[in-house]
């Protein structure tokens, strides 16, 4: 029994030891910031073939800093190269026709100015021999009227013979000369019609000359498009950083057929991460984009990075396994994703870090 004694009360005050470090592990939990531990993330960027084609040369290694723009790969560009020659070759061709089109537009065009020309002097032409024709007409009838007032003057004997004769020689010479003035004046009615005929004709050639330039045009614009295709290939020969960073991995070798869609290098621009951490329900309200968050890397020692909230889940998670959080009561978290500026390069995609919200905790206002 008194045995009992010594073992009963060394067993009393290792629990209370125990219970008074876990109060105290609980109080100084909820007394520390809202936060959690979380791991570091860059911006991963692929540079990616968009051509079948044989890598020639790769200008980079594993680590090697890049700037955006900067030549990394260069493929094999020789058919591209064939392809936009020729399509500059069927350009040329194009370009050619549609001059070729313009010329032949505008030589219709004159053509149907000389069609109008034409028409108007046929025109012109026939209104002259019906004006002849009109005045002998006028001449002709004198000459009758006279034939016969002379006829019944000749008959009386007061005239002679010579006389009378001659005036019937003039009437019978005017009827003959309106006879060939009626011909004359079917003549240029004819060409008129012929000319107006032409005309029309000039006019249908100026449209199909209107309609050949458009399409030369058409065809011109065509070939335009296929070289800045084969432009936009031969370009895609070379591939370019889309942003600086660092040379992640180098996926493939000079030498070797990629297709279209393969992954020769993948780069991690590291000038801004990101990291998440999670947050149960109860902590939930200090967590709202824009706040400052703090953030230390065991790889830094006690170097302070700021950073800011950048969004906050609009679902609830449950607890990651490889994430600790505040309660083990609290299953159900929120994740939290922050981003630091990151200029020296210090924070590296992978490294472990915790993270803070200043002015949480009890005591602080949160």
């Amino acid at each position: 029994m008194k045995r009992a004694i010594p073992i009963f009360v060394v067993l009393v005050a290792t629990l209370s030891v125990l219970l008074y470090m876990r109060l105290r592990k609980q109080r100084l939990e909820a007394e520390r910031p809202s936060g959690g531990s979380a791991t570091v993330e860059g911006t991963q960027v692929d540079v990616v073939s968009r051509l079948p084609s044989r890598i020639t040369v790769i200008h980079v290694r594993e680590g090697d800093q890049v700037k955006q723009g900067q030549v990394l790969v260069e493929l094999d560009c020789a058919e591209h190269e064939a392809l936009l020659a020729q399509a500059q070759a069927a350009l040329a061709g194009a370009q050619v026709q549609a001059e070729a089109a313009s010329a032949q537009e505008a030589l219709s065009q004159v053509g149907v100015k000389s069609a109008k020309t034409q028409v108007w002097m046929a025109m012109a032409a026939a209104k002259a021999v019906e004006a002849q024709g009109k005045a002998l007409e006028v001449q002709r009838g004198v000459a009758h009227r006279s034939a016969e007032r002379l006829g019944q003057v000749h008959q009386a004997g007061a005239v002679s013979d010579q006389a009378y004769d001659q005036t019937r020689s003039q009437v019978a010479g005017l009827d003959r000369q309106l006879q060939a003035l009626g011909a004359n004046s079917e003549a240029a009615r004819a060409r008129a019609l012929t000319a107006s005929v032409g005309e029309q004709a000039a006019k249908v050639q100026t449209q199909l000359a209107l309609l050949g330039r458009k399409g030369a045009l058409v065809q011109v614009q065509a070939a335009e498009a296929q070289v800045s295709r084969a432009k936009v290939a031969v370009a895609e020969c070379s591939l370019r950083a889309p942003r600086d960073g660092i040379v992640l991995s180098r996926n493939h070798e000079p030498g070797e057929v990629v297709l279209p869609g393969s992954r020769i290098l993948s780069l991690v621009d590291i000038r801004e991460v990101t990291a998440t951490f999670y947050l149960p329900n109860a902590e939930l309200a200090a967590a709202k984009p824009g706040r400052a968050v703090e953030v230390r890397a065991d790889a830094h020692g006690k170097k302070l990075f700021k950073g800011s909230i950048l969004r906050v889940g609009v679902e609830a998670e449950f607890t990651p396994r490889n994430v600790q959080t505040r309660e083990d009561r609290d299953r159900l978290v929120y994740a939290v994703e922050v981003s630091v500026p990151n200029p020296e390069g210090l924070l590296r995609p992978g490294m472990p870090v915790e993270i803070t919200i200043p002015g949480t905790g009890t005591g602080t206002g949160r």
